[in-house]
């Protein structure tokens, strides 16, 4: 992992951002946080060569997960539509490999999210800048 960019939470919840958060940055990545899936649709627009990653909750107040990564695909003209996006969830209805393509994303992970968890995430999916 040489130089990865900066991941985008999108989440809402405060303990789960902190925690987190905090896991992440032992692995030296920085993390930016958006509260609801329009924050971050509006960062990735208005950044959008900054993230390597996106790790998304499905379930969020102003726009959901699933309509944010709708929207972020759907812009062609903005270059972040690849960026790769990972939902975060508790909700066992979208714990399946082909529910989460379809929604255009790119895997996902359970909640709660173990260190381990999140270090095969960034490993997978984080792109070196």
């Amino acid at each position: 992992m040489d130089n990865p960019r900066k991941i985008l939470l999108v989440e809402n919840d405060e303990f789960t951002c902190y925690m987190m958060k905090e896991i992440i940055s032992t692995l030296g990545v920085e993390v930016e946080v958006a509260k609801d899936g329009q924050q971050g649709v509006d960062l990735l627009a208005e950044r959008p060569a900054e993230f390597g990653l996106v790790l998304m909750d499905l379930h969020m107040p102003v726009v959901s997960g699933i309509e944010a990564t709708r929207q972020i695909r759907s812009a062609s003209a903005n270059p972040s539509r690849d960026v790769p996006i990972v939902a975060i969830t508790a909700d066992v209805t979208y714990h399946d490999d082909a529910v989460i393509k379809r929604l255009g994303m790119d895997g996902y992970a359970s909640k709660p999210v173990t260190p381990g968890q999140l270090l095969k995430l960034i490993d997978t999916f984080c792109v070196a800048a």
